[in-house]
């Protein structure tokens, strides 16, 4: 895994705190598609500091969380002590074969090794089971939000490529879906989300004190506290026997 990929363990507790959770109503109609039910044993795949972990524990899902960083999986193990948490990476899952009905795996697939991590999720998920994919995401048509994407660089573009996206001989889409949210934020909150970035995290510091600056004074610009909408972009699989 690439430096920028690890580059989150330096900031595990920041992470925990900066970061958003998933809608409910994503993982409800991913479980939909998936024909999933309260007390699936379900895999949360990169799972972090168990952001997505703990709304799947919420939803009754035996939840098994697995995370190769150790100080992302330390914050998870306080943040959802009801899922089994276990240290190791997508491309070699310390599970058995078809031991879960589903995998999700939450602002996470874009940084596995494809190659070998979907024959691996293939491999413990159950024949007639599947996968779900998630990213939050910036919300464009807020006014702030595409200011602040022509000042870092987001404008324009998405979480995902439609060609890196699971398919044969392992899985195959079955839908997808984009649930909006909106939130309160404020300039500090905007600037310790994004300080928990990859681009900033491997930034020069001096490069990311004088961005995360140019952000702050950007924000500041619509008030001490302010709505924040956002997109969570949502994909369901299912696994090819």
């Amino acid at each position: 895994m690439s430096d920028r990929a690890r580059s989150f363990e330096s900031v595990a507790a920041e992470y925990e705190r900066h970061r958003p959770g998933y809608p409910e109503d994503a993982l409800r109609w991913a479980a939909e598609q998936l024909g999933l039910d309260p007390g699936a044993r379900v895999l949360d795949i990169g799972a972090g500091t168990g952001k997505l972990t703990r709304r799947l524990v919420s939803l009754g899902f035996d939840v098994v969380a697995v995370e190769p960083g150790a100080p992302m999986l330390a914050q998870l193990c306080v943040a959802a002590p009801e899922a089994e948490a276990i240290e190791g990476p997508a491309e070699a899952i310390p599970l058995p074969d078809q031991s879960v009905e589903a995998g999700f795996a939450g602002q996470a697939f874009h940084w596995f090794d494809r190659p070998r991590a979907l024959p691996e999720l293939h491999r413990v998920i159950k024949p007639g089971g599947g996968l779900v994919l998630l990213w939050n995401w910036w919300h464009e048509r807020d006014p702030l939000q595409r200011e602040l994407g022509e000042l870092i660089g987001y404008a324009g573009h998405e979480p995902y490529r439609n060609e890196e996206l699971p398919g044969e001989p392992w899985f195959r889409e079955v839908g997808r879906t984009v649930v909006e949210t909106l939130e309160e934020s404020s300039p500090d909150a905007l600037v310790g989300y994004l300080s928990t970035a990859s681009a900033f995290l491997t930034a020069e510091p001096e490069e990311r004190e004088e961005s995360l600056r140019a952000v702050h004074e950007l924000a500041s610009r619509y008030g001490e506290r302010f709505p924040l909408p956002r997109l969570t972009y949502v994909f369901a699989f299912e696994r090819l026997s």
